[in-house]
């Protein structure tokens, strides 16, 4: 939400809060959802036979919120990017390196990405006897997360962008290709395989 918009809910009373929480939880996007009966075959119908539950128990969907655990806080969203990732016994991985736009939890699959490259690059180092706090060796690790991390945060920058602006031609565009994605499984496949860090480029194999 906008500056404005957010200092408000954090100074508003708790009482209405909690109605505006619970109201964007209703009905703040897509269709309303009803509350389904864990027995009838219904959105737990998938669980494993060995599973059971009483018939009288439901679930209510979504869940009420009945008070605040903590304090309300305000942060902006923000995208930023270090120049270097390495130095001399010093390296920035995850939100150190990079933050983007809190969409679909890539943020964190980034930071999972820059772990598993520094390991096997401190791996490499300890094989050979390498200092592994020397710069020619943690530069490899900045090397090949580098330009993935920038491609990354270009294409969540670009969806969240998209998505920021509310005008009838390119709503209809915008459904059109997500749908698209969603449906030719050959590209969904590749953009899924993309964004879990297995860095195949999102396009037809």
């Amino acid at each position: 939400m906008n500056p404005k918009e957010a200092a408000d809910r954090k100074e508003m009373p708790e009482s209405e809060f909690l109605k505006d929480v619970n109201y964007a939880l209703d009905y703040g996007f897509g269709p309303h959802p009803s509350s389904t009966r864990f027995g009838n075959g219904g959105i737990f119908s998938w669980l494993k036979p060995d599973v059971t539950s009483s018939v009288t128990e439901s679930f209510e969907v979504p869940p009420k919120v009945m008070k605040l655990a903590s304090g309300r806080m305000v942060f902006p969203l923000s995208l930023r990017h270090a120049n270097n990732y390495a130095s001399k016994n010093v390296v920035l991985i995850g939100d150190a390196a990079h933050t983007v736009h809190p969409l679909a939890g890539q943020g964190v699959n980034m930071g999972f990405g820059d772990a598993l490259a520094l390991s096997k690059v401190i791996a490499e180092g300890v094989a050979v006897g390498t200092d592994i706090g020397e710069v020619s060796l943690l530069k490899k690790f900045e090397g090949e997360r580098k330009l993935e991390n920038i491609a990354m945060m270009g294409i969540l920058d670009g969806i969240q962008k998209a998505y920021s602006v509310d005008f009838g031609p390119l709503n209809v565009l915008r459904a059109a290709a997500f749908h698209g994605a969603n449906y030719i499984s050959p590209l969904k496949k590749n953009i899924i395989s993309y964004a879990s860090g297995e860095h195949r480029l999102p396009i037809f194999s």
